[in-house]
């Protein structure tokens, strides 16, 4: 999804914080967002529209996919006419 600048008139593409490829824990993501770990807990218990995640099976950590997480911080996106 591609935003427009309204004051320049360019596009702006979507910018991929997490490497679609890989699986991240939830201090990884908090740590890369500069946000508690709670929050980051709150965003994956959310009823209406959860962070998907899931649990190792060596220790039941929770993780996160790369791709998943882009698409969420998509979703979520302030577009700059808002700004």
């Amino acid at each position: 999804m591609a935003y427009m600048n309204t004051k320049t008139t360019e596009v702006l593409e979507t910018m991929s914080i997490f490497n679609d490829e890989r699986n991240y824990r939830t201090d990884e993501i908090a740590d890369i967002l500069r946000v508690d770990r709670s929050s980051v807990y709150r965003w994956i218990r959310d009823i209406e529209n959860p962070l998907p995640a899931f649990r190792t099976k060596e220790n039941g950590q929770l993780r996160c996919k790369g791709k998943d997480l882009n698409a969420y911080l998509d979703k979520y996106k302030v577009r700059p006419e808002y700004e």
